[in-house]
């Protein structure tokens, strides 16, 4: 995949939303529009990833989208349900439209952490098993960044408000395994996840969620 320096630059556009999200989650005047905007912000960006970045030219690049976002939905479904997944919680209503009481976009959004952390984890090393593991970590590390603030934004909500181990965990086994698929999909001969290697949007969505839930932090 060819990164164009037309490509390079809309990263810009990314951190420019996620700036002005924070500012508005900073203005009480606009905080209520800010969370009824989330789930719609955040397919708009994801799409706009998938279009900019060039992994929509690859057939196996979409295979593993969609089996991940089927298997991440299903997961959340049956951790909510049962508890036995990630540990006893429930959405609230902030992220949309939901399924069993799970809303829809976060297996989107599952998707691009695991590919970002992956994108991040490929740009430090070259050896695919310290990618795998450094994209697992990452992924941990992001949902570690996340849980308080999602609980302040009333994303979700766990039982008596305390965050298990559980829960690292399995983000740890999710997203290896994920990026495993990721990495072993092939195109052609060529391993596959250099298509998300090769794109720094999806680093960058990485980070600009990233800043974002740390400024939040501060609310």
């Amino acid at each position: 995949m060819e990164n164009t320096p037309a490509r390079n630059n809309y990263f810009l556009i990314l951190y420019v939303f996620f700036l002005v999200g924070i500012a508005g989650h900073f203005t009480d005047t606009y905080y209520d529009l800010m969370l009824t905007l989330t789930p719609y912000i955040l397919l708009l960006m994801g799409i706009f990833v998938l279009l900019f970045s060039g992994v929509l030219r690859s057939v196996n690049f979409i295979k593993w989208f969609v089996v991940t976002y089927i298997v991440t939905v299903i997961l959340e479904i049956t951790g909510v349900k049962t508890g036995i997944i990630f540990g006893d919680y429930i959405y609230g209503d902030v992220l949309g439209f939901k399924l069993f009481g799970v809303p829809l976009i976060i297996g989107f959004n599952w998707l691009f952490v695991i590919a970002g952390a992956f994108s991040v984890s490929s740009k430090i090393s070259d050896n695919k098993m310290l990618i795998l593991f450094l994209s697992a970590i990452f992924s941990v590390v992001f949902d570690y960044l996340l849980e308080p603030v999602a609980m302040k934004l009333g994303y979700w909500e766990w039982k008596d408000s305390v965050i298990p181990f559980q829960n690292y965990a399995a983000w740890f086994i999710i997203a290896l395994t994920a990026s495993t698929g990721l990495m072993y999909s092939k195109s052609k001969g060529v391993s596959e996840y250099n298509f998300v290697k090769g794109s720094n949007l999806f680093m960058h969505y990485f980070f600009a969620q990233i800043i974002f839930f740390l400024a939040l932090n501060f609310r």
